[in-house]
C-alpha cells in the first residue's frame, strides 16, 4: 500500500491544474530565434535500412494518407518486430532519446517503451534509463534492477507516479534485472528519476545520507530539515523559500563542500555527488512549489522543466552513461514551439545537445484509456477517447492503412506532399486525467517542430495498473 506521503503527493497531482499543459507539468514560453524549432534536417541522416525512401517523382498534390503509407514503417508490438528494430536503429542515431506518451492511461504506451528500451539497451549500448519522477524516487527500483535484495512489488509501490505502475513497465524492469545479471557494474543499466517536483523525496534522501556520514550535523539542522521530509503542499497555507529554508539549503551546500573528504571516506565519491544533487534538486522543488502556491503556474513549470533537463544532463555525467533514454509525458519530452510561454525539458535538451537529442512522440487515434477516479490514484475507470480530433496530426495519420506505424519526420520531409502537410499541421491530441470524460483533447503544438518522429497507434486500449495501486 502507498505510504501517507505517497498518497499526499498523488492527491496534490490531482489538484495541480486542469488544462492539458498544466496537468502534464508544462506550460509554454516564446523561444529565442536561435533556439526555436530545430528542423529534422539538422539530425543525422537516416540509412536506407532504417526508413523507406520516397520516390523523387512524388507530387505535392499527393494525398497525405497515401504519402504516409509509403513513408511509414509499420510496427507490431511484439518482441520480434522488424519494424521496431528499424525504429530503434533510427533513434540510436542520437545519444539521448526522449520517448513521450500523449496519454498516461494507454496500454500500448507502456508496451512501446518496453520494447524500444530493450532494443536500445541490448543492440545500441544505452545504459541510463531516466524516468519522470523526482531525483531519488527510483532508488528502490534501481536497487532491484541492479540485483539488490529488493522485490519488485516493493520497488513498484515506492514510485510516486501511478502511470509507471503498469504491467508493461513492470515487465521492462524485470527484463532489465535479467539483462544486468552477472554484468560488471560499469556495464549495467541504471534507472533514475529526473524530476524536481516533490521536496519530500529530496529531503528524505538528504536525511538518509547524513544519518550515515554526519549524524551530529543532522541533529543540528533537524528542526528545519524534518518538516521538508513531509508533503507540506497538502497544507492549506504552506510556506516555501522561507528564510529558514533558504538558510538550510545554503548550510547543506557548504557542509557538503567543506566535509567532502570525510564524507567520501564514510560513503563514496559517487554517493557524495548524489547527495549534493539532492540538495540542488531540493532547492528547485521549493522554488517550484512556491510558484504553484502563488498560482504562478507558468513560472513554476518553467522552473520544473529546466530542472528536469539539467538533472538528465547531470545523470549522464554522474552515471558515466553517454547514451540515455528519457521517458515521460510528451509535454515534457517534446520541444517548444515558437508561441510557447515556458520551454519544455525537450527544448532545453535540444539547446544543450542539438542533434544528439531525438524527440519521439507516442500518439493515439481513438479507442479507450484508463484514468484514476480518486485522489490517491488507486482506483481507475475506462474512458472513451472519441478521437481523432479534427485538425490534429492524428486525424491525418488515422487515414493511413497501417494500424500502428513509425513516421520519421526527416525522412518524411523528403516527400514534397508530406513536407507541405507537416508545415500546415499545428496541433496534436492528449488525454487529461482530470478531464477524462472529454476524451481526446487538442493541444496547440506543431508536430514538425516539437517532435523528430512519432509512433502512431490507431486504436488503443486502457493500461492495466498493477502493484502499488
Amino acid at each position: 500500500m502507498p505510504s501517507n506521503a505517497e498518497s499526499s503527493r498523488r492527491r496534490f497531482l490531482a489538484l495541480a491544474g486542469t488544462g492539458v499543459a498544466a496537468l502534464a507539468g508544462c506550460a509554454n514560453r516564446t523561444e529565442s530565434d536561435t533556439a526555436a524549432s530545430r528542423t529534422a534536417t539538422e539530425r543525422p541522416a537516416s540509412t536506407a535500412s532504417e526508413t523507406p525512401t520516397t520516390s523523387p517523382a512524388a507530387d505535392e498534390t499527393e494525398a497525405p494518407a497515401d504519402a504516409i503509407e509509403r513513408q511509414a514503417v509499420p510496427v507490431d508490438l511484439s518482441a520480434d518486430s522488424d519494424g521496431l528494430d528499424a525504429v530503434a536503429a533510427r533513434l540510436a542515431t542520437a545519444d539521448i532519446v526522449g520517448i513521450g506518451e500523449n496519454s498516461h492511461g494507454v496500454a500500448a504506451f507502456k508496451t512501446i517503451p518496453r520494447l524500444l528500451v530493450r532494443r536500445l539497451v541490448d543492440a545500441h549500448g544505452f545504459r541510463l534509463l531516466a524516468m519522470e519522477g523526482t531525483l531519488g524516487d527510483f532508488a528502490s527500483m534501481n536497487a532491484y534492477i541492479t540485483g539488490g535484495d529488493v522485490d519488485i512489488e516493493t520497488a513498484l509501490s515506492s514510485l510516486e507516479f501511478y502511470f509507471w505502475r503498469t504491467a508493461g513497465i513492470r515487465r521492462l524492469f524485470e527484463w532489465l534485472r535479467e539483462f544486468n545479471d552477472d554484468r560488471p557494474a560499469d556495464d549495467q543499466v541504471t534507472v533514475r528519476g529526473y524530476d524536481a517536483q516533490f521536496h519530500d523525496v529530496s529531503a528524505t534522501a538528504i536525511r538518509s545520507y547524513l544519518q550515515r556520514v554526519d549524524p551530529s550535523y543532522l541533529s543540528e539542522i533537524g528542526t528545519n530539515l524534518e518538516p521538508l521530509t513531509e508533503p507540506r503542499y497538502e497544507r492549506s497555507d504552506p510556506a516555501y523559500m522561507t528564510p529558514a529554508q533558504v538558510s538550510l539549503v545554503e548550510s547543506l551546500r557548504e557542509r557538503l563542500r567543506m566535509n567532502r573528504t570525510d564524507y567520501v571516506d564514510r560513503s563514496s565519491e559517487s554517493e557524495w555527488r548524489l547527495a549534493r544533487r539532492h540538495v540542488w534538486t531540493l532547492d528547485r522543488a521549493l522554488r517550484f512549489q512556491q510558484h504553484l502556491q502563488a498560482e504562478a503556474y507558468t513560472t513554476g513549470k518553467r522552473v520544473r522543466d529546466a530542472a528536469m533537463a539539467e538533472n538528465v544532463a547531470w545523470l549522464r555525467d554522474w552515471s558515466g552513461a553517454d547514451r540515455a533514454v528519457v521517458l515521460g509525458n510528451s509535454n515534457h519530452t517534446m520541444r517548444t514551439d515558437g508561441d510557447a510561454e515556458a520551454e519544455r525539458m525537450g527544448q532545453h535538451l535540444t539547446d544543450e545537445f542539438g542533434a544528439d537529442y531525438y524527440s519521439l512522440g507516442m500518439l493515439f487515434g481513438t479507442g479507450t484509456f484508463a484514468a484514476p477516479t480518486n485522489h490517491d490514484r488507486t482506483a481507475f475507470e475506462t474512458h472513451a477517447l472519441d478521437g481523432p480530433v479534427e485538425g490534429t496530426l492524428e486525424a491525418a495519420l488515422a487515414d493511413a492503412s497501417p494500424t500502428a506505424f513509425f513516421l520519421d519526420f526527416e525522412a518524411a520531409r523528403e516527400n514534397a506532399a508530406l513536407r507541405a502537410w507537416l508545415g500546415g499541421v499545428s496541433a496534436v491530441q492528449f488525454s487529461v486525467p482530470r478531464a477524462a470524460n472529454r476524451g481526446a483533447i487538442p493541444l496547440s503544438a506543431p508536430p514538425g517542430t516539437v517532435y523528430d518522429g512519432v509512433v502512431f497507434v490507431r486504436d488503443v486500449s486502457p493500461a492495466s495498473f498493477v502493484s502499488g495501486t
